[in-house]
C-alpha cells in the first residue's frame, strides 16, 4: 500500500456507519491558497505521491491548500490538500490532488466515493498565535503530521474562479480503476499571507520547502460548488 493510504484508511464497516451524500454540494468557508515552485524530479521520486501521480507527473507550480469548511451537504471539517502539478489523464493533462488529509469520516467517504480525492483521515488542531499567525497542527494517533503557520496583511479583494485559466479549471482523479473528471467552481473574499511555518512531519505528503513559496493567500470567506464527476474507466 502506497504510504499515503496509511494515515488513515476507514473500513469498509466504518465506512457503512456514515450516509452516503451525493454531488453535487455547496461549501462556506475560509482558509489558505499557498503557491510553491515545483521540482517535478523531486516529486517524481517521492513514494507519498501515489503512483497513478508520479507517473506522468509534470509541474512549474504545485499548490497546497488549507480549507476550513464552516458547512458542507457532509457537515463542517477540515482539510489540507497538495496538487503537485498536472497529470495524464484520458485525452489530456488535469491538475490532480495527490494528497489530502481531512477531519471528518464522512467527508473521506464520499469525497473517494463522489470525485476519486484520495481522502485520509486526520485531526487537527488550530491555534491563534502571537501577532495574528494562525497555527495548524495535523496529527494521526498522537503522531505529528503536518505543521502550517501564517498571518495574512492588507487589504481584501474579491475572487473567483472565472478568473482561473482554463486548463486549471477542471481536475482529475484516478481511484480504483476509475478515471473522474469534475470542474469546482468558488467565489469569495481574500487577501496576502505570509507562510511563517510550513513542514511535513510524517507520511501524509511529500517533503515540502517553505523556501519555495511563491506567494500565499488567505481566503477570509467563500462559497464553493463542487459538482457531479464524469466518471469512467482509467
Amino acid at each position: 500500500m502506497n504510504p499515503v493510504d496509511s494515515i488513515s484508511d476507514p473500513s469498509t464497516d466504518e465506512f457503512a456507519c456514515f450516509e452516503n451524500v451525493p454531488a453535487p454540494w455547496t461549501l462556506h468557508g475560509k482558509g489558505l491558497i499557498v503557491v510553491m515552485r515545483s521540482k517535478a524530479e523531486k516529486l517524481r521520486a517521492d513514494l507519498r505521491i501515489p503512483a497513478t501521480v508520479r507517473d506522468t507527473l509534470k509541474t512549474p507550480l504545485s499548490v497546497l491548500m488549507y480549507v476550513d469548511y464552516t458547512h458542507s451537504n457532509a457537515g463542517p471539517y477540515k482539510e489540507l490538500l497538495y496538487i503537485p502539478g498536472t497529470a495524464q489523464f484520458t485525452g489530456q493533462r488535469r491538475p490532480t490532488i495527490s494528497n489530502i488529509v481531512v477531519s471528518s469520516a464522512s467527508s473521506v467517504k464520499n469525497g473517494r466515493i463522489n470525485w476519486g480525492i484520495p481522502k485520509n483521515l486526520c485531526e487537527f488542531e488550530v491555534a491563534q498565535g502571537p501577532e495574528g499567525v494562525q497555527e495548524i497542527s495535523l496529527n494521526q494517533n498522537n503522531l505529528p503530521q503536518f505543521e502550517l503557520a501564517y498571518s495574512s496583511r492588507g487589504f481584501q479583494f474579491p475572487i473567483h474562479t472565472s478568473l482561473v485559466p482554463g486548463f486549471m479549471k477542471t481536475l482529475g482523479q484516478h481511484w480504483q480503476g476509475k478515471e473522474f473528471v469534475y470542474s469546482p467552481s468558488a467565489k469569495g473574499k481574500a487577501r496576502f499571507a505570509k507562510v511563517h511555518l510550513l513542514k511535513n512531519l510524517g507520511e501524509a505528503f511529500p517533503d515540502l520547502d517553505i523556501g519555495d513559496v511563491v506567494t500565499a493567500l488567505e481566503i477570509t470567506r467563500f462559497e464553493m460548488t463542487f459538482p457531479v464527476a464524469q466518471v469512467s474507466p482509467a
